[in-house]
């Protein structure tokens, strides 16, 4: 009896993935641990392995199709073993508590080796980086199965100097929304449509938080923080303190969490992911740090793991780098607020009566006018200012 391969449930959270690309073809022979497809969900990108050894005797869903977690995508036989030629009900061994009741299973299409003629075979990370690159996919040597074009093609084609071919206008090139995107694009749209968000600017003098990152560099410490290191170590006391900032609504319940994880935007070429540190409240800057760094190395390799994306209870989001001061970030549902970071700007102030040159950052802070007034979200925001310019 063949063996199913199934869609994997990689988070609590977890009801469907879009199946991105086959890693074996049809015939191939696997053992038990052989990559056989990569998977991308709402927050992480990742390779499903063979449970047994055998043959991938059939492919039952098709590259750049979404299905419901535990969906039979393929089947698995023995060596020698003939595939029954009865048709497979992809959703008989899905569970029905698995599969949202709002969105039944979708039709699965042929396999990817099916593709029509003419049609470039490319998963969707690719495609959308090739549209954004101005990249013709069909001036792309595919190396995945079929010739499937992987991202890592794209980026060898954009680096050995690829284009669009001249004849094709830059206007007629276009993505599909899907995966992380898509995710994304539905989140942000339901966090604007189902909370009252306001947001509060404040210009802030970080001239300690520079000094101290600074001294610390200087001593050659180990994991020296960063500045998003240190806002969220910061800003996690201030949460501690304010507890009504690190909360979530349940129907017509405040409820106030008592752990507190702050969440640290990542900007990656699959789309805008959030890494959690658990207990921020309970680490200093470096301690941060330590834990940050191989959660973004992971994030930027597409190779992060479920608990990495998951518990957030309060969501810091940096454009600092890219030379904005200021902007209105989006709350990260479920959470009731978002704190956004500016650039810092050397500017000159009137200080104790005298004129001084200090580092200026402007914070932004995002709140749920719903479950929480101006004035405390304000006193949130100052608390976060106060001690940032405590450090030593």
């Amino acid at each position: 009896m063949p063996s199913d391969v199934v869609m994997p449930k990689l988070g609590l959270n977890m009801t469907e993935g879009l199946l991105v690309e086959w890693l074996k073809k049809e015939g191939d022979p696997v053992k038990k641990g052989d990559l056989l497809f990569s998977v991308e969900t709402d927050k992480i990108t990742t390779e499903a392995e063979a449970n047994v050894d055998g043959v991938l005797a059939k492919i039952l869903v098709a590259a750049g199709e979404t299905v419901p977690v535990r969906t039979v995508v393929g089947l698995i036989t023995a060596p020698g073993e003939t595939l029954a030629a009865e048709p497979v009900n992809l959703t008989a061994r899905v569970s029905p508590a698995e599969i949202p009741a709002e969105k039944p299973a979708e039709t699965v299409a042929a396999p990817a080796s099916s593709q029509p003629r003419g049609t470039v075979l490319a998963s969707p990370i690719a495609k959308r980086m090739a549209a954004e690159k101005g990249i013709d996919l069909a001036m792309v040597k595919g190396t995945g199965p079929d010739g499937r074009i992987s991202l890592e093609d794209v980026e060898r084609a954009l680096a050995e100097g690829a284009t669009a071919r001249a004849e094709k206008p830059a206007e007629s090139l276009g993505v599909k929304i899907e995966g992380v995107r898509a995710v994304i694009a539905e989140r942000m749209l339901a966090s604007s449509q189902k909370t009252a968000q306001v947001t509060l600017h404040m210009e802030t003098d970080v001239s300690a938080m520079v000094a101290y990152r600074q001294k610390l560099k200087a001593a050659a410490a180990q994991n020296v923080p960063s500045f998003n290191a240190i806002l969220a170590s910061v800003t996690a006391q201030a949460l501690k303190e304010f507890p009504y900032m690190n909360a979530v609504q349940e129907r017509n319940v405040i409820k106030f969490l008592e752990k507190v994880n702050v969440g640290v935007a990542v900007d990656t070429d699959a789309g805008l992911v959030v890494v959690v540190v658990p207990d921020t409240d309970r680490k200093d800057p470096q301690a941060v740090q330590a834990e940050l760094t191989p959660l973004i190395e992971r994030a930027l390799a597409r190779k992060s793991q479920p608990d990495d994306l998951s518990g957030g209870t309060f969501t810091i989001t940096n454009l600092g780098g890219f030379g904005v001061e200021g902007f209105t970030p989006i709350i990260n549902l479920p959470e009731m607020a978002i704190l956004g970071v500016g650039r810092i700007i050397e500017k000159l102030v009137i200080l104790d009566g005298k004129v001084a040159q200090r580092s200026m950052m402007t914070l932004s802070l995002t709140f749920d006018h719903r479950l929480v007034d101006g004035a405390p979200a304000a006193r949130f925001l100052q608390a976060i200012t106060e001690k940032l310019a405590a450090l030593i």
